[in-house]
């Protein structure tokens, strides 16, 4: 049971560390009296309270930094986190891919490697459908300057635990993997971008 965890760390979650910071704002206003655990501990959570889905999905949580907006800054988190969920499976495709590229640079064509370099990222976004927000909790953050803000002024950060189904991840590399056929020039890459695929998938998978 794998779990990819994308945890962006922000200041609420100093409380866990043996270091103390000091804080630039004062929280005055939550959605929770206390920070839910599923921020420090987010794979044991979804194990315990979800678990007729823990098996078929994965996880990923992603925290904003303040906005003027509550309903803005759970928005950014919740489409942060689909970016990055998009953003590894292209990491694990440019790898799989560099490694073929490495053992006979005459495997892939200049075409389909600047494909992969350039545009894929931002298109596998729209290969990633499905994800869902688990749980939402958010703070009301006043900075000071009295405290140490550059000025005064309220924000609110949001953090969002997101799953989505292992059947949707593996759409998502079937989508890039009929793009990158469709981009591959020559014969040889095309018989080749399969094999990439797989690897990327394998490799995702037991991350």
């Amino acid at each position: 049971m794998k779990v990819s965890l994308l945890l962006m760390s922000f200041l609420l979650l100093a409380s866990c560390s043996s270091r103390s910071f000091k804080r630039d704002y004062k929280v005055v206003d939550a959605s929770h009296k206390e920070i839910p655990e599923w921020i420090n501990e987010p794979l044991e959570y979804a194990e315990d309270e979800d678990d007729d889905d823990f098996e078929s999905h994965r996880y990923y949580v992603f925290n904003t930094e303040a906005k003027n907006s509550k309903t803005i800054a759970c928005e950014i988190a919740k489409a942060r986190a689909t970016s990055e969920i998009a953003s590894e499976i292209t990491q694990f495709i440019q790898q799989s891919l560099a490694s073929t590229i490495q053992g006979d640079p005459t495997e892939m064509d200049q075409k389909l490697s600047e494909y992969v370099e350039e545009n894929l990222a931002k298109e596998t976004q729209s290969f990633v459908i499905g994800s869902k927000t688990f749980k939402k909790y958010w703070e009301k953050r006043k900075f000071e300057k009295e405290l140490g803000a550059k000025k005064d002024y309220d924000g609110y950060v949001c953090s969002v635990l997101v799953k989505i189904s292992k059947e949707n991840l593996e759409l998502a590399f079937n989508r890039a993997n009929q793009k990158l056929v469709e981009k591959a020039d020559t014969t040889k890459a095309k018989a080749k971008v399969t094999k990439v695929i797989e690897d990327a998938k394998a490799a995702f998978n037991n991350n």
